[in-house]
């Protein structure tokens, strides 16, 4: 049982809120590790995950909006240092978020590897890797696309043989995906030289039921230990229960499928009064599909961040661990 960790970095605070997690009965903690926290908190998130494995957690790690590429609610400074290095549209509009293809990024994130190796962390969630306007905080206009910079262009011409058009086309998805793979597989193949384990977790649709076909690809390589989903239900177009019973079950067929054990996250966090029964009702729905590996986010439900705290936190988070508590003695 497992819970996010995220905007403290006062030690003697986080070692209180550690020993809570313990009496309750948490076993997991991730830990966010932005590109801030490289800069100015290196050393702190070492004591951080240091205390945390004193007490006996499982630590994971995430590359918080890295890039402006994976999921977190963090600024990147990497399109300030790299701006070549970054996603470009069809029409040349020079976007903040990296480019999966470019060699610049790869190296930024095996730094950061070589970090969170040196800081102790068991596992790495690759979290909601996305492509420009397919999640986080930066929207394309309407009928743009990425990436067409001159890296995805030379690549494209390598693979197919002929100039990446200026239309979107079934092929250029094609490409994106083949991309998506292959940058995973670089960082994770690189990670698990350094003796981590990793864990890709793709954001499903919540506009249309969809499980795009990278996810199977990804969730089979060799250096993927785990695949986990997050069905995260507010603002979807389903109800919370229909969505995340979708999404758990093609998670577990995609499991059975490589032979990959499946993580579940559960939402705690923008959960508005007296729904709180819904977080109880997605972890029971993961233990019905023989989910073993519980995960929320995040810790107290977010209370300390009003752009994601729910309103009422604790009863919130109460319901995520209680329900696996009663489970587990039941």
């Amino acid at each position: 049982m497992g819970t996010s960790y995220f905007g403290n970095r006062m030690l003697s605070h986080f070692e209180r809120d550690l020993d809570e997690l313990k009496e309750k009965g948490f076993t997991d903690i991730l830990h966010t590790v932005s590109e801030n926290d490289m800069k100015f908190y290196k050393g702190t998130m070492k004591d951080f995950i240091k205390k945390s494995k004193e007490k006996g957690f499982t630590v994971t790690v995430s590359p918080w909006s890295y890039g402006l590429v994976f999921g977190g609610e963090a600024f990147s400074e990497f399109p300030i240092l790299y701006p070549e290095a970054c996603q470009v549209t069809q029409d040349g509009r020079k976007l903040p978020n990296a480019c999966f293809n470019n060699l610049e990024f790869i190296h930024y994130m095996k730094v950061w590897i070589s970090a969170v190796s040196d800081m102790g962390t068991d596992y790495i969630l690759w979290d909601e890797p996305h492509w420009a306007g397919g999640g986080g905080w930066y929207a394309l206009k309407e009928g743009e696309w990425s990436c067409r910079c001159e890296k995805c262009c030379q690549r494209y011409q390598e693979i197919y043989e002929e100039e990446m058009p200026l239309l979107w086309s079934d092929r250029i998805q094609s490409f994106r995906k083949r991309s998506m793979v292959d940058f995973i597989q670089e960082v994770s193949s690189y990670s698990k030289k350094k003796g981590i384990k990793n864990i890709i977790c793709f954001f499903p649709n919540r506009i249309n039921f969809e499980v795009p076909n990278e996810w199977e690809a990804v969730a089979s390589l060799e250096s993927i230990d785990i695949f986990a989903t997050d069905p995260y239900w507010v603002g979807s177009n389903y109800s919370s229960k229909e969505y995340v019973e979708y999404y758990v079950e093609q998670a577990v067929k995609i499991g059975d499928k490589v032979g990959k054990e499946v993580q579940l996250y559960i939402q705690n966090f923008r959960i508005e009064a007296e729904e709180e029964y819904k977080v109880k009702e997605a972890v029971e729905v993961g233990l019905q599909y023989g989910i073993n590996y519980f995960y929320t986010w995040g810790f107290n439900s977010c209370a300390h961040m009003s752009f994601l705290a729910s309103d009422n936190p604790e009863l919130a988070f109460l319901q995520y661990y209680q329900t696996l508590q009663n489970n587990s003695t039941s």
